[in-house]
């Protein structure tokens, strides 16, 4: 793999690729490549723009694609390109597709993005944001400014942890927090997954394939989706614990037990395990634009249905705003859509 020396974006040595000085450089598209070749000694994107969005995930994809249609002079901005939705095993009934994985659907959307309505655009995290009377200013982790008219939010959601003894210690050591290629590799062992939604129950589905013994651990009933949950009353040997919460991870060298306790009776007891799955939801990654815009009790973004904030040319999008329902469909739809409403702000 090597870095796009444009976008910072990891790439596989391709057709897209310029000899200079001794040295191929490659490229994710024909529109980094063509940023270097003009100025290959100072090929680095420009400060100043119309519009920037910050994220990568289907929000901030959705809306960079609209905001090339639309002609607008856009960066995006994301420390990665696909945000949670890449973990997704399953995907059902996204429009055009009956069945994909996520990181199938963010390949289709990367693409679109990057080879057929291209924007300016930055592999980079974001450390802060500050509203100016006429302009946002942005600065990224290496020190980078960049100015805009008008900000999109579209930074998704984070991964809640489990926050008890022993968690951090055996993480990646054994714990997981999504389902992951390491899976068959699990093949025969005692897993416990926590969690009870959508994403718990597709690592679980995942884990049945290669015959794991599979122990189910959730504070509240399984919240996943009807069909979801119907396949789990299929699969022969799964043990539920609902209304009890992990108190503790416990082993030397690895995992070895996992300490439970009954929500109702209060009564503790233990599981031997070999691997953990943590899959608890998330939180409104909204810290960036606390301030500058009204949060819910839940840390969501409060939005206008045009996707505007209390701050004028700052919009939002996705599942860090209170839009209802999380779905990538969704998410798709409310970043087309701020794209649009930023147009309109801009011509204003």
């Amino acid at each position: 793999m090597f870095k796009d020396p444009v976008c910072q974006m990891k790439v596989e040595a391709t057709k897209l690729n310029f000899f200079y000085r001794g040295k191929n450089f490659y490229f994710c598209s024909q529109g980094c490549l063509g940023k270097f070749m003009k100025k290959p000694k100072d090929y680095s994107i420009k400060q100043k723009y119309d519009l920037i969005i910050v994220g990568g995930g289907p929000a901030g994809l959705a809306a960079g694609v609209y905001a090339s249609i639309l002609k607008i002079d856009t960066l995006l901005l994301s420390k990665d390109i696909g945000g949670q939705a890449a973990d997704s095993t399953k995907i059902k009934n996204y429009m055009g597709f009956d069945f994909i994985t996520g990181p199938e659907l963010l390949s289709k959307f990367k693409n679109q993005l990057i080879h057929h309505h291209y924007i300016d655009h930055q592999i980079e995290t974001v450390i802060s944001i500050r509203k100016f009377k006429k302009y946002f200013s942005l600065k990224n982790l290496s020190g980078d400014v960049y100015k805009s008219r008008a900000l999109i939010i579209a930074t998704g959601m984070v991964r809640n942890k489990l926050a008890v003894p022993g968690e951090r210690r055996f993480s990646r050591k054994g714990i997981g927090y999504m389902a992951s290629q390491d899976i068959p590799l699990l093949a025969g062992k005692k897993v416990v997954v926590i969690g009870g939604g959508n994403s718990a129950l597709q690592i679980v589905s995942e884990l049945y394939k290669h015959k794991c013994k599979v122990v189910i651990i959730s504070i509240e009933p399984l919240t996943a989706d009807p069909v979801l949950r119907e396949e789990m009353r299929l699969i022969k040997g799964l043990k539920v614990f609902d209304h009890h919460a992990v108190v503790k991870i416990e082993g030397k060298e690895k995992i070895e037990n996992i300490l439970i306790k009954d929500l109702s009776s209060h009564q503790k007891f233990k599981i031997e395990v070999e691997a953990i799955f943590v899959a608890i939801g998330f939180s409104p990654n909204s810290t960036l634009v606390r301030g500058l815009v009204d949060l819910n009790k839940k840390g969501e973004i409060e939005i206008s249905p045009d996707c505007s904030t209390k701050t004028p040319g700052l919009f939002a999008a996705g599942d860090v705003t209170s839009v209802f329902a999380k779905r990538i469909i969704i998410a798709s739809g409310e970043g087309a859509k701020a794209a649009l409403a930023a147009n309109k702000y801009l011509m204003k």
